[in-house]
């Protein structure tokens, strides 16, 4: 069986924030702020609550705007 991989593959280069990412794994006591991996484990509520978002068919993307719902709670959050 012969392979086949197009040629322009091998021109596809690493994107920059994962050269960044790389590069910085040489460094101890460095924080990433880059690519959003948590060094903890999730905790169980977010996990219960990703579970009954996909129980209850919330995976679309919301609106730029996110929902409305959730900007009003942090509306609040805020104000308390």
């Amino acid at each position: 069986m012969e392979q086949f991989i197009n040629p322009r593959v091998k021109d596809i280069q690493i994107s920059g924030i994962r050269q960044f990412s790389n590069m910085i794994q040489n460094y101890d006591n460095l924080i990433s702020l880059t690519i959003g991996q948590p060094d903890f484990p999730t905790p169980s509520l977010v996990k219960e609550a990703a579970k009954r978002a996909i129980t209850e068919n919330y995976t679309s993307y919301t609106h730029n705007a996110g929902l409305l719902e959730l900007r009003k709670a942090a509306c609040n959050f805020v104000k308390d």
